[in-house]
């Protein structure tokens, strides 16, 4: 449907669709590709979202969805939440930076990391994921004096150099590591990252027997895009790690405080040395944190002599203030409130459930539902999908034309991305996404 037509589909309470044709054509002309970073919708379904409440979006053109994009997953409490935004109010009537210098809502979310997290003693903190998993990987090199580090094929870690030397394109070894994800990274990266098939441990382990002497870490996404880790898997790095002096990085900015306030030791019990945390950490605001071990933390300490004393630079100006650090304790305050987390899982299952439901009806569509814990998706595919390759084997182009329908029927997905669940989706919610997903599905 061209762009036009859907807007005057879309058009509701009055809005101007001209409005919205105008924000688009200025977008285009400004930004790179018309967008902020590297997600665009299609013509049908382009918009300019203007409002959140709860679980619910509103674009430029009054139109009203069900939201499953959650801010990629940082809106765990949905879209304007009372306790969030009085705390930002708050917060910025006294101040709303101070130049990475300690304050109390700093403190105070420090404090809620670590007591929630049982295996974190120190914690610093960044403004993005991206961030926060590049700072480990530093803390991970200067901890063992080594430079290599090793990742799973189709895990995405941030938009630093290491991350983006990313998938591997054959079967489970080493000498299959493709090229970066993205121009501009020095080749010699290519020497210092290590791709490892995922939930693989026979490979990983042939792996860091030969390359161990010069191996700082092993970072992990215990879900890694919809698939979780399996737990043999996640003890087997542990085991490697222990056993060759390697540094276990975990990749928390899905898991952390949203499938277990503990993140994922307690809900794997595998213990990491390492934590890269954000998303859910804020709220909605831009803080993510770094934790760990306090001997390997120790290295960001600025009272050590210099980098011959394994002094290591984990900071920024933006770090730790105090506007995102009262929006991160308001977030985790609300989080560990009884009963509000487990409501959220039981929600997601229940739309999960549903779902497998809708696709028994139609047997003349293979598909699946995937996502663990409060993440959901279909994949349309017969095979179980447990890592990169099996993922590929999803047909991508029947993906996108479900979360087209999903769009037309007034729910809001990343096109050809997982979705999310929040604290503010509720069974009436979850009971139109389901009619939405049939109305969809008929569509194929």
């Amino acid at each position: 449907m061209p762009r036009d037509r859907w807007l005057l589909a879309g058009s509701a309470n009055g809005m101007d669709t001209n409005l919205t044709n105008e924000l688009l054509e200025q977008a285009d002309t400004v930004f790179p590709g018309g967008v902020l970073g590297r997600h665009r919708y299609a013509e049908d379904s382009d918009h300019i979202p203007v409002s959140g409440t709860g679980a619910h979006l509103v674009d430029s053109n009054g139109r009203r969805f069900i939201d499953y994009s959650c801010g990629g997953g940082s809106l765990i409490l949905g879209y304007s939440h009372p306790a969030i935004v009085s705390a930002v109010q708050r917060q910025a009537a006294e101040a709303m930076q101070f130049v990475s210098i300690r304050n109390e809502p700093a403190i105070r979310l420090g404090q809620r990391v670590a007591q929630m997290v049982s295996w974190v003693q120190k914690v610093r903190f960044t403004l993005s994921g991206a961030e926060a998993v590049m700072m480990a990987l530093r803390l991970a090199r200067a901890y063992t004096g080594r430079d290599r580090i090793l990742k799973f094929d189709g895990a995405y870690h941030g938009n630093s150099d290491y991350s983006l030397w990313n998938r591997s394109t054959a079967s489970g070894t080493e000498t299959t590591l493709g090229d970066p994800e993205s121009a501009g990274i020095p080749a010699a990266i290519r020497e210092l990252v290590l791709i490892a098939p995922y939930n693989d441990i026979t490979t990983t382990r042939q792996i860091v027997e030969k390359h161990w002497r010069s191996l700082a870490g092993i970072i992990v996404e215990p879900v890694q895009r919809s698939y979780a880790a399996h737990p043999e898997f996640l003890e087997g790095l542990r085991q490697l790690c222990d056993q060759f002096g390697v540094t276990l990085v975990f990749d928390e900015i899905v898991t952390g405080f949203r499938h277990a306030l503990g993140g994922a030791a307690e809900v794997f019990g595998v213990t990491p040395d390492l934590g890269a945390f954000g998303k859910a950490l804020g709220g909605g605001l831009p803080v993510a944190a770094v934790a760990g071990r306090a001997d390997i933390m120790d290295h960001a300490n600025p009272h050590r002599s210099g980098v011959n004393d394994g002094y290591t630079y984990v900071t920024s100006s933006q770090a730790g203030n105090p506007l995102a650090a009262a929006a991160g304790v308001a977030t985790l305050d609300e989080l560990r409130k009884p009963g509000v987390l487990d409501a959220m899982h039981e929600r997601a299952e229940y739309l999960k459930q549903g779902l497998r439901e809708l696709l028994e009806k139609r047997r003349g569509i293979e598909a699946q539902v995937v996502g663990f814990g409060p993440l959901w998706d279909l994949a349309f595919c017969g095979t179980p999908i447990t890592d990169h390759r099996s993922a590929q084997l999803a047909d991508k182009t029947l993906l996108m034309r479900f979360h087209q329908g999903l769009i037309r029927n007034g729910i809001m997905v990343r096109v050809g991305g997982r979705s999310y669940f929040s604290t503010a989706h509720d069974d009436t919610d979850v009971e139109t996404t389901l009619h939405a997903a049939e109305s969809s599905l008929g569509e194929l």
